[in-house]
Parts: C-alpha cells; sequence; structure tokens
C-alpha cells in the first residue's frame, strides 16, 4: 500500500525535569522546561510503502570539497530506508550512538517515522534526513 511519509527527529532536552513537570504541569512539558530541544520535521515528496531499520551500517556522505567530489564513509550508523513503490530507496541515517529509540507509526495511507536523538551527543546535520555524532564525522572532512 502506497503512503505519504513524514519523518520526525527529536533532539531530547537534558535540561528536562520530569519532576517539575510533575509538581506544576501535570507531568506536561512547559515553555521553560521543554522536553526536545528541537524538532526537525520533513514531507517526504515520494510515495513511500515501508521503512526498513538496518542497523550498525555504514552510510556514504558524498558533496564536493574545494572543488573535488568526495565520498566518505561513515559506519556505526542506523539507516531508515523509506522504500518506494518502484522498489526505490531512500536512505535516512543517525550515527547509532545518537538514537535513543525510534518509532514507526502506520496509519491508513500515512507512515511516520520519529527518531529520538540523545540530549548529551553533540552531532551534525550535513543534509536533511542525516544525522551524525561529532566523534563519528570523518576527519577528512573537518577543515
Amino acid at each position: 500500500m502506497v503512503m505519504k511519509c513524514t519523518a520526525r527527529f527529536y533532539k531530547l532536552n537534558y535540561d528536562f525535569s520530569p519532576e517539575f513537570a510533575e509538581a506544576h504541569h501535570e507531568g506536561k512539558e512547559s515553555e521553560n522546561n521543554r522536553f526536545y530541544d528541537w524538532e526537525d520535521e520533513l514531507a517526504i515528496t515520494t510515495d513511500v510503502v515501508d521503512i526498513k531499520v538496518v542497523e550498525n551500517s555504514t552510510y556514504t556522505i558524498q558533496g564536493e570539497k574545494a572543488g573535488q567530489p568526495f565520498a566518505e564513509e561513515v559506519t556505526n550508523m542506523m539507516l531508515f530506508n523509506l522504500i518506494g513503490d518502484d522498489d526505490t530507496i531512500t536512505p535516512m541515517a543517525c550515527s547509532h550512538i545518537l538514537v535513543n529509540k525510534y518509532e514507526i507509526e502506520k496509519n491508513e495511507g500515512e507512515i511516520i517515522l520519529k527518531v529520538y536523538l540523545e540530549e548529551k551527543e553533540p552531532l551534525t546535520n550535513p543534509i536533511p534526513g542525516v544525522y551524525i555524532a561529532i566523534q563519528d564525522f570523518p576527519k577528512s572532512l573537518i577543515s
């Protein structure tokens, strides 16, 4: 079944206090006690039939640096492969160390990927849908 797809990435807030939320806001977050530091929402423009998760995989980051093309492999990645109705695969990727948990919800005509990223782990987001822990980022691309 072909579905519209939305991917949401949440960076957990290290300073969130469940005790404060419980005592003052019925357990819910508030303006001064936010559960997430930030949220990215990506509306996928192609139809998706499924999402396949591949743990402990490799993601190749490609681009151009100083006018020269590059392709660097990043290991210890968790891939979220969006499977299209024509069997195309669109990968989204996170360093394994970043992923606190993930959820895949399938509703009628819609599939939603939710990925919760660790609050203490520094990261970079070189392209939409790709989150790499600073410690995993290829040193050759840092200048």
